[in-house]
């Protein structure tokens, strides 16, 4: 379901769609919101604080909710089968465009139902260790909601950044770029380079070449981790600390490491890195790295 004006299309070509937020979404207005919850016998409204060029609900072609667009900026969706799947929703109001998870509940209070877009700038902005909630388009075309892990990053809220910074610089001053597990866009490619395990912290470095004629520059950095056994669901790993430079000169190659608390790698599962950039426009690189190419002690048996 796809509602479009002029030259405004949001559609396929989006293989990654993150809702960055701190907080599941409130009746009240907020400058970001990750959840939208629908009901039966009820229908959940959204206000826009522009008018509402797109109105996308899964791939365009969900036939588990309805919706319906009043006065330009106002949205009033319904579950139509009797159980609908979690999916996202992309909405572009004015120039903002929002990416959200769409959820269903058997019991939801009625004051859950009203939500406000904002459209406010930069609210994905804040510490790499935010938890994050997300929508993502998985490599066989399912949609897979992502499980933000707060209680990770209360418990690695002290960060020795020196100590950290130096153990990432060396670390990844020891590595070379290899091609085995890489991905490109426009002339700059991502590829995986090592990772270690190391007080309780995992490190994983990567390399970065821009073969483009522009620098690139670097937004931000989401790295998750997918369960073999939970096809429907992915978890954030919060960045504690990252090793990258904002920019990397056209024609460069750079070596980057992302600091994680450590967990239990398995067999068959994989390591998603998302960086988002702007080379013009907004843009992500996406790679998906099998848990058997780190280092053999850091998989459970």
């Amino acid at each position: 379901m796809i509602a479009t004006t002029g030259h405004v299309t949001v559609g396929a070509c989006l293989g990654i769609m993150l809702a960055f937020s701190s907080r599941p979404a409130m009746a009240q207005a907020r400058s970001s919101i990750d959840t939208i919850l629908t009901t039966r016998g009820a229908a959940t409204l959204i206000s826009c604080a522009a008018p509402v060029s797109t109105f996308q609900i899964g791939d365009g072609k969900n036939a588990d909710y309805d919706y319906r667009i009043v006065d330009g900026n106002l949205v009033f969706i319904r579950p139509t089968s009797t159980m609908p799947r979690t999916t996202n929703l992309i909405v572009r109001e004015g120039s903002n465009i929002h990416y959200l998870i769409l959820a269903y509940r058997d019991k939801v209070d009625l004051t859950r139902l009203k939500y406000t877009l904002s459209g406010a700038a930069g609210a994905e902005e804040g510490a790499e260790a935010t938890a994050e909630a997300a929508v993502v388009k998985g490599s066989d075309g399912g949609q897979i909601a992502v499980i933000s892990n707060e209680e990770a990053v209360a418990e690695f809220e002290e960060v020795d950044t020196v100590t950290v910074g130096r153990i990432a610089a060396d670390f990844a001053a020891q590595q070379k770029g290899g091609h085995q597990y890489e991905t490109k866009i426009n002339g700059v490619s991502l590829s995986f380079s090592n990772a270690m395990l190391l007080n309780e912290q995992a490190y994983f470095c990567y390399r970065v070449r821009n073969r483009s004629k522009q620098p690139y520059n670097l937004l931000k950095v989401t790295m998750m981790y997918k369960d073999s056994k939970e096809k429907d669901r992915l978890y954030t790993m919060p960045v504690l600390y990252k090793k990258a430079p904002s920019a990397i000169p056209a024609k460069d190659d750079q070596q980057l490491v992302f600091v994680v608390p450590s967990r239990t790698f398995k067999r068959n599962d994989e390591v998603i890195v998302v960086l988002r950039h702007d080379t013009g426009k907004q843009q992500q690189l996406v790679l998906y790295t099998p848990v058997n190419a780190l280092p053999k002690y850091m998989i459970s048996q």
